[in-house]
């Protein structure tokens, strides 16, 4: 009998190359946080099948949720297995907004404006008894990186967290299905290059990159977040 597999990066994008060059991809920024060897498998890749194994985070892309993706299909088919099944999961950025989708909801480009570096999670009071926060509230300070947002909620999820730019930053979708919209697994040094890349918005906007990089923080509690995960995946 096949052993089970710990838990499995579901990646659905990678970096931009400046980016990825300088501190590795997703799956080795979840590795870094988690201080663990993790599973990976390939969303766009078709015949990666999809493992057995305790625990699933849908990670980030630079990619649009909204956009007509070849293997966007599947990626949805399988946000919808898991927001049924029974194994804890968890979406990140791209994957909060791909298991908001998959359920029937709506996501658009955020009008509120992009929303990177270290930003400030107000938890609700739903959060309090919620293992995945445990020890976080009533305030997280996390790191973030997007310009999408989940515009329409489906019918179902329960609101955990918002920031002042994103109302819907943590979701629950069940027992054991959890998303949010921040980047738990990203340090001061991938948000600092992620306020670079999304400059030119920025300044757009009326914003001053420089000071945001200058205030990015290690932000401690999303790496937290992300042990927690990885206990309930092991209590399981």
């Amino acid at each position: 009998m096949r052993e089970r597999l710990p838990v499995v990066l579901l990646r659905c994008g990678e970096p931009v190359r400046d980016v990825r060059n300088a501190v590795g991809d997703y799956s080795l920024w979840f590795q870094r946080a988690l201080e663990e060897p993790l599973g990976v498998v390939d969303l766009r890749d078709p015949t990666e099948p999809l493992p057995d194994a305790a625990g699933y985070i849908v990670m980030g892309s630079p990619l649009a949720v909204y956009d007509p993706h070849p293997w966007l299909p599947r990626a949805l088919d399988v946000a919808r297995l898991l927001l049924e099944g029974q194994r804890p999961a968890l979406g990140v950025c791209f994957g909060h907004q791909l298991f908001a989708c998959a359920a029937g909801g709506r996501v658009e480009r955020n009008p509120r404006g992009v929303e990177v570096g270290t930003v400030e999670v107000a938890l609700t009071d739903a959060a309090a008894d919620d293992p995945l926060l445990a020890g976080l509230g009533p305030r997280l300070r996390v790191n973030a990186s997007h310009d999408d947002t989940v515009s329409e909620l489906p019918p179902g999820p329960q609101l955990l967290g918002s920031s002042e730019r994103e109302p819907r930053q943590i979701l629950r979708w069940g027992e054991r299905v959890w998303s949010v919209q921040f980047h738990p697994e990203m340090r001061r040094a991938e948000t600092r290059l992620a306020v670079r890349w999304r400059t030119p918005r920025i300044l757009e906007e009326g914003g001053d990159p420089e000071d945001l990089a200058e205030r990015v923080e290690e932000a401690p509690h999303g790496r937290r977040l992300l042990e927690n995960f990885l206990s309930l995946v092991r209590s399981d």
